[in-house]
Order: structure tokens, then sequence, then C-alpha cells
């Protein structure tokens, strides 16, 4: 199908003034734009850009500043104006998607300068010589060009109501020709609209903003906007004032003996009279004033006529935000949960939203996202939230384009499959509840260690597994968790919380057990993550068991612990071809597992769990009776200054070892040549030989001080050499009955053992691992 670009797109070059003064335009700020934010120093080089421009004006005529890419989309069906008065809307409403904080500024400066003009104008009232006269029209014709670009004549209304602020804000205004609908609360829109009002009083004095609260305070939602304005105030002092050269403004004289600036900024010579005046009237009183206010006026024609943005409007809000990502380089866009909550707003009613349930539910999400202050990390957060709950919503595989997210939320929340209000709340609460799972379980940054609050998890083994994946940032586990994890929030009976409490648990244990096994077989993901998603949008295996996700394409989408477990393990069984524990053992015993540091420790925890040496098979472990020495414990796992993964035949080999162990280039990496021990003891042991490391974990495995004394004299009498601050390791060093079964081996460290030993751990950890999933 062939499509017209220019439809969809175009982008024009305006000077700031044409494109406010725009016939019949008002520009709208959507519910979903951040309030204004600019500060003194933005304003700053704004003006620096003008005075700079102005001073190379004098240099060369064709001189313009370029500000860069305003972004809009041409509301004709006043989708987003909101609320609204359909028959008082401005004629063309453009939304703006990227550009507020410059257009309001513009906006500011204008009113700034209006004010300014219009009371040093009337100094020179009555006044009738050429060149005073010739001043009093351009400053009426200024009053009145910056005027329409603040605000925009209906023609008709009540009073002042005639006119409305030419930008305003989505549910804080309402443009209206009548009193009693108009509405302008938004800090932009007040202060354009107290201006407006101030001015036609023709009062003498300086406009002052300084909206308060209901005691009376200075209300800090205006605060930004009214700290700009009084900087803005400032600034104009000063260039208007006689310091004007420190703000690095052209010199009057400089300007009017300019032939190209003057056709520049006016189009035509100056009369005569002025230039005379300027130059051979220094000592008239009314000189300093004469200059400054043309120094106004040129400064105010700089910044509206030569001073531009590219202006792109687009077909839609959706090309809108594609032409802002394709565009931004330094901004911050907006998250696409930012844009979704006007619309909640929106179908809750303005009047209702703070009582309704959708508000206490978009409350939750906003307590997650506002732990992260800088733009990317929200960005990032909100992504890594949304992409699990549109698997576990609908089964769709979302991908981390912010518009791809944008939309889905949208079409989501506005498609008909949601016909109802309570649907579309129950939509945004199963949002809320993937929020809280990240702030209090998943998230690292918001929960340092794993909570399931409200719920109370206390399973230490449990906790320890969820650690793991936290630390696999396997984060598409987070969509069936949820799923268990809002069920669980959903009921307020205690019996019933209870049960699904319970349920969550061994959702947490299947999800570690599959992930674990899976990737403890195959070594990497492994298409891990697309069978994470074929159990969330449809049926899986021979016997059809149902999706998991609420609204999958097909299927009922209900909460099944049992049927969760069984998908898991028709996953293992039918793509992995793990149907027993053998199958299992023999593929990961192949597994060089050191090259995944998370899967390795935990297989080694699980392995090492109340654990005895088994005298049979010296170098070997079996199961003890349990408490006999739990590794299952989350501040033992927390511990990464004491339980690390290390290597027992070194990575090279420089001290004898065997050299079929190193044929194999996976071999040293299996479970079987692992061990956990601190890193201060693993350096000490290094790269020695068998013989000399195996003499330092006897000194390690000592249960008393005989005994350990004992194994430190062997090692001298087998001429094994300490330095002094291996022997300060040792001596500090705690038992580590985890070194025991090694220490125990007589005989060569070989191939051969190396493959029975990863067996062996491999079967101990499956006997942990199995019973999570139903595995019989």
């Amino acid at each position: 199908m062939s499509i017209d670009i220019e439809n969809i797109f175009k982008a024009t070059a305006q000077s700031t003034w044409h494109f406010l003064i725009t016939n019949g335009q008002g520009c709208y700020i959507p519910a979903y734009q951040r309030p204004y934010s600019w500060d003194e120093g933005n304003v700053e080089r704004l003006f620096e850009d003008a005075a700079h421009g102005m001073k190379s004006l004098l240099k060369r005529g064709d001189t313009i500043s370029f500000l860069g890419t305003i972004i809009a989309f041409h509301d004709t069906k006043h989708r987003t104006v909101q609320p609204i008065f359909q028959q008082e809307v401005a004629s063309k409403v453009m939304t703006i998607i990227d550009g507020q904080q410059r257009i309001c500024t513009f906006l500011m400066a204008n009113m700034v300068i209006h004010d300014h003009v219009r009371r040093m104008a009337s100094k020179f009232k009555n006044k009738e010589e050429p060149q005073f006269t010739w001043l009093a029209e351009q400053t009426q014709q200024l009053i009145a060009e910056l005027e329409d670009s603040f605000v925009l004549d209906m023609k008709i209304g009540e009073g002042n109501y005639r006119y409305y602020p030419r930008m305003i804000r989505s549910y804080e205004d309402v443009w209206s020709k009548r009193k009693g609908q108009a509405k302008y609360n938004s800090p932009i829109a007040r202060l354009i609209w107290e201006f407006f009002c101030y001015q036609k009083t023709e009062e003498t004095k300086p406009f002052r903003y300084i909206p308060k609260d209901n005691v009376g305070n200075p209300h800090p939602h205006y605060q930004p906007v009214v700290t700009v304005f009084k900087y803005i105030q400032r600034q104009i002092d000063q260039i208007t004032g006689k310091k004007a050269s420190e703000a690095d403004f052209p010199d009057v004289l400089a300007i009017i003996q300019s032939e190209d600036f003057i056709d520049a900024i006016w189009g035509f010579d100056l009369p005569s009279e002025v230039k005379t005046y300027i130059i051979d009237h220094v000592d008239d009183t009314l000189y300093d004033l004469y200059c400054q206010l043309l120094r106004l006026i040129v400064f105010a024609r700089y910044l509206n006529n030569r001073m531009a943005f590219t202006v792109v409007t687009t077909r839609s809000e959706d090309d809108a935000f594609d032409m802002f990502e394709a565009l931004n380089t330094t901004g911050e866009p907006l998250t696409a949960f930012e844009t979704f909550k006007p619309k909640v707003i929106d179908e809750e009613g303005i009047s209702k939203y703070e009582h309704s349930p959708s508000y206490k539910c978009i409350s939750r999400i906003e307590e997650y996202l506002e732990n992260f202050r800088k733009a990317e990390q929200k960005q990032k957060a909100t992504s890594e939230m949304l992409v699990p709950f549109a698997l576990a919503e609908t089964g769709d595989k979302l991908q981390k384009r912010l518009n791809d997210q944008r939309r889905y939320l949208r079409e989501q929340y506005e498609g008909g499959e949601l016909s109802s209000i309570n649907e579309k709340r129950e939509f945004v609460r199963r949002l809320a509840y993937v929020a809280s799972f990240m702030k209090n379980a998943w998230d690292t940054e918001t929960a340092k260690k794993p909570s399931f609050f409200p719920l109370t998890v206390v399973d230490d083994a449990v906790l320890v597994g969820f650690e793991a994946l936290r630390e696999l940032k396997h984060h598409i586990t987070i969509a069936p968790l949820s799923r268990f994890y809002g069920r669980a929030l959903e009921t307020d009976d205690e019996t019933e919380q209870a049960t699904c409490t319970a349920e969550f648990v061994d959702a947490i244990k299947a999800t570690v057990a599959f992930s674990m096994l899976w990737r403890g077989a195959f070594g990497g993901t492994s298409n891990i993550d697309r069978h994470y998603r074929d159990i969330m949008r449809q049926s899986t295996g021979k016997d059809k068991i149902p999706p998991l996700a609420k609204r999958p394409k097909s299927g009922t989408g209900a909460v099944s612990i049992a049927n969760y477990k069984k998908a898991l393990r028709t996953i293992l069984e039918e793509k992995g071809s793990i149907t027993s524990r053998d199958d299992w053992v023999k593929a990961t015993a192949r597994t060089p597992v050191y090259k995944y540091p998370v899967i390795a420790r935990f297989l080694l925890f699980l392995a090492s769990d109340d654990a005895i040496v088994d005298k049979s098979e010296p170098g070997l472990v079996i199961r003890g009776r349990k408490g006999l020495a739990s590794m299952l414990a989350l501040n033992r796992w927390r511990d990464k200054d004491y339980f690390t993964v290390e290597h027992i035949a070194p990575q090279s080999n420089t001290t004898g070892w065997q050299a079929d162990i190193y044929d194999d280039a996976d071999a040293i990496n299996r479970l079987g040549n692992l061990i956990l021990l601190p890193p201060n003891e693993n350096s000490l042991l290094g790269n020695r030989s068998w013989e000399h490391k195996r003499l330092l974990y006897r000194v390690l495995a000592a249960e008393d001080q005989e005994s350990f004394d004992k194994a430190k004299a062997a090692c001298s009498a087998k001429g094994l050499t300490l330095s002094k601050k291996a022997e300060e390791i040792l001596d500090k060093a705690n038992y580590l009955g985890l070194c025991k079964s090694v220490a125990s081996k007589n005989d060569d460290w070989s191939l051969g053992f190396i493959e029975k030993r990863s067996r062996c751990i491999a079967g101990l950890a499956w006997d942990r691992l199995a019973p999570w999933l139903d595995f019989i």
C-alpha cells in the first residue's frame, strides 16, 4: 500500500511570532506533559543567543537564531482537550508534544516586554516632534503585535473573556467566552490571564505575578513560572537600562549606522530625525529613555521575527510521538505511563477521579516510579514494568520501544475488549499489582531484600531462590509471578488470602525450579523466555494446558498453580527432553556452569544444603539429616564475601595437574570442579598443585584446634611453605565444612572424578528442585 509521507507530517520554518499569532490558534498542553521546569540558566542562554544574533546582524543582515523543533499535532477532533465546552474551543488546537518550555518562555518574554513598552511609551505622550511621533507609532504597533502573541481575540465574549490565553493546560484550564465557564488555573494560563486583565487597566506600575494559596502564602505549584517570569523582568531591565552593554547588547549608535541591521529589523530606513536625535541630542532629558525604548523595540523584533522554530505538525498524536523519538537527543521523553494516566483520569471523570478505585491504583504505580529521579532511570523502570505486565495481561510480547508501549496501554484501555468502567479499573489494578511486585520484591533499587508486602513469605529456601532469580535479572518471570501475587492481593478474606499466598509461594518455587533446571541443563538461556511467553499466551503441550495470561488470545486465563507447574514440566519434557532425574543429571554434568555464575552458585548451594561426606566415596557428599548444615538461608546467599564459586583445578595448568582435565576446555568449568569458598581463602589456594591444595583444604576443614594444628604441621612436612600473609589468612579463617569432602580425597584429582562429582552435585540439586515442580 502506498502512503503519502507529506500527509503524515509537515515541517515548516517559522519565526516565534508567526507561530504564536497563527490565526485562530490556541496551544494546548496535554495532561501527560510535565510541568514547566525551565530555570534561570535556560532563559539566560536564550537571551545570550538573542544578543549574539543581534551583534551578528551588524555584520550579516540575514542572521537568524535557530531554536530547535516544535512538535505538535492539529487536534481537529479535540480529543486531547479536557474538560471542554465544544462550542467555545479555539478554532485551531495545536497539542504540543515537544516545545512547551520554549513556547511558554517566549510568551512570558513577550508579556514582560509588553509591560515595559506600554509603561515607557506613556512618558512620550503629547510629544509632537517627528522622532517622538515615530517612536509612538512603533510602540503602538509593537504592543498590538505582542498582545496578539499571548492572547487570541475571539471577537465576541463577556468583557475580557473574548480573549483566550494562547497556551493552556489540560484539566487545569478551560477556554470559554463565558465568565462562568472559563477557567485559567495552570501556571502559564493564569499568568497570561492575570497579565492581560492587569494591562487593560492601564496601571503604570510594573506587573507582579504572585499566585497565593488559600491562606495567603506563595503557591508552590506556580513557583517555576513565577521564578522565570521575575528573572525575565530583571533581564529586560538590564537590556533596556544604562547597563545594556553589560548584557552584550549592540550599541544604539552602531544600530542606526548599520543599514543591514535597520533593514533586518524594520524593513525600511529610519527617519532622518530619529538618527539625528540619537547622534546629536545626548543632553535631552528624554534621551536615555528614548534609547532604552528603542533598544527594547529592537530586542522584541529580533526575539519574535529573527528567532525561529522548525514546526513539525503531524496528523496524529502517535505520529507526533514517533517524530519526537526520532528527533530528540537531549530532551526527557515522557514515559508510557505518564501518557496513559490522563486517559484514566478522563475515563473516571475529573471531578470523581480522586475518589475512584483507579486513583488508588495509579498512586501505587507512581509510588514505585517516583523512586527513579533521572529520566533515563524512570524510562527503564517503566519499560521493565510494562513488558511483563503485557505478557501477564494479554500474552503479548511488548517491545521496549516507547511508542509501542504507549500504544499498547492506550489500545488495551480504550479498545473494545474492556467495555465497562469496572473492567478498565481492573486493568489498572492489575498494572498496580505489577508495580507493587516490582517495588516490594523485584527491583533491587527499591527492595534491597525481597519482600512481598502485604504478603508474608518466611521460607528461607524460597527467598534464596527468588534472590537468585533477581540476580539473573530474569525479568520475564515477573509475568507469571505477578498473576499469583495479584490474586492473593485481590481478596480481603484471611482464609482465602492464606491459600492464595501459599499458591504464590508455590509459584515462586516452580519458577525457580524450572529456570534453574533449564539453564543448568542447557547452560545459556536457550529460548527460556520464549517458553515462558508460550505458557502465558497459549495452551501448552499435548494436553492443551490453558494459558496463564489474564486475557490471552484463546483460553480462559485462569490462575491455577497446578496448571502452571504442569506447563513448566511439560516444557522440560517436550522441549528439553528432561523426563527424569537421570536426564537432567546427565545434561547438567556436562554443562560448563561456571560461565553462568548465579546458576553455578545456586546449584552448589542446593547440593551443599545439609550435605555430609560420603564415606564410601571420598571427595563426594550425600544428603544428611535436615538442619545438619543448612545452606538455604538468605543471609548466607547474600554473603558474597564468604560463599563465592571457585575452581579446584585452576583455570590454567601451571602446577602439574593431570593434562586430560585441560584437553576438554569445558571440564574445569563443570560443577565437579567447583567449590564454595571465601575470596581470601581462595587467594590462599590459588594455582597451587593438587597435593598442596588438598593439604590446605584439610586445614580449612579442621573441626577443632588440635586437628587444625596437625593439618598445618602436615603442610610444612610436605614442603608447603606459606607466606606471612597466607599464615594470617589461615589463622583468621573460619571453619569451612564445605571443604571437608574434597579434603577427604586421597588420590589424584582427575577428569573422571570431575565428571563423577558433577553428577553427584547435580543429583543433589535435582533432589531439592524437583519437588518444587511436583516431579515424581
